[in-house]
């Protein structure tokens, strides 16, 4: 589904690309808790059924820093393809295609999975939609019984897709989900937002106090959760994790955790100094893990 790269830390709508108004009533695609998918939240499901977010999605992220630099690392930590596309990579919330087309140029085969409609028309759209017309799966990530198991050589899931899911039991059904599509030595990809990176400033401390907070008198609400306004919707979800916390998802959930990778605040760049105090002083993290199912 691609997460917007970093919610405002003070809940404040974006300024760039809103979404347009005419034609959009609020809450159109809203739905009743009972009718939606597991690990959806009701502003999760709105931003999946959006056509003008797919289709301003492009624009709307290209000057985020952290496009360029997850390109590059995917590049550094996944091993090389195959030839004549025998390696192939699973985008788990791939949106409208984006690290699918990088990884495409690099001569992997690529399947993209993911809960928007959308999103998807917008993988098949453009120069090279024909070789990704038959290569996308609409699908929810907490529900990949449609996979079979060690069908991909590797897999990533980039720009805090995992963050849209709420719920930490449903992350981690979807991170044994990933564990048991990837083939055993298979490498994954997979990036979140610090939710501690939020000291750095006054507004963000208050998000992260609140969160805190609910987390300990809020029924459903766990440490790291919270909604923001988000090009026309009001109530979009994330998850922010902790270093703590990605480590023990991941070995909880089948994989052997290979490197975490701390980003710097703007999740421009690899964090200077990255040992020193990461949990603190990261934007966010990718971590590099290996199938040992």
């Amino acid at each position: 589904m691609n997460q917007p790269p970093q919610p405002p830390a003070d809940h404040a709508e974006p300024q760039s690309a809103p979404l347009p108004r005419s034609g959009f009533a609020a809450h159109r695609h809203r739905r009743p808790a009972w009718r939606l998918p597991e690990g959806v939240s009701p502003g999760t499901w709105e931003y999946t059924q959006q056509e003008a977010i797919a289709t301003g999605y492009r624009d709307f992220i290209a000057n985020t820093p952290l496009v360029e630099l997850d390109s590059r690392l995917l590049g550094e930590h996944l091993p090389a393809a195959a030839a004549d596309r025998g390696s192939r990579v699973v985008d788990f919330g791939c949106g409208d295609g984006r690290t699918m087309r990088t990884l495409w140029a690099a001569g992997y085969d690529v399947l993209g999975v993911d809960l928007s409609q959308p999103m998807l028309r917008q993988v098949a759209a453009g120069a090279a939609g024909k070789a990704f017309e038959h290569r996308r799966i609409r699908a929810n990530l907490v529900q990949l019984e449609c996979l079979a198991e060690g069908s991909a050589a590797h897999g990533v899931c980039l720009f805090s897709t995992i963050g849209m899911i709420r719920g930490r039991e449903f992350r981690r059904r979807f991170l044994r989900h990933a564990a048991r599509i990837v083939r055993p030595g298979g490498s994954f990809v997979l990036h979140v937002h610090n939710r501690h990176a939020a000291w750095r400033s006054g507004p963000a401390r208050r998000v992260w106090l609140r969160s805190a907070w609910s987390a300990l008198t809020k029924r459903g609400h766990e440490w790291g959760d919270q909604t923001y306004g988000y090009r026309g919707l009001a109530d979009m979800f994330l998850h922010s994790y902790s270093l703590a916390e990605l480590k023990s998802d991941l070995t909880a959930s089948g994989w052997t955790v290979r490197q975490i990778i701390p980003l710097s605040i703007t999740s421009g760049e690899i964090l200077e100094r990255p040992n020193w105090l990461p949990g603190l002083r990261a934007g966010g993290f990718i971590a590099i893990a290996r199938s040992e199912n």
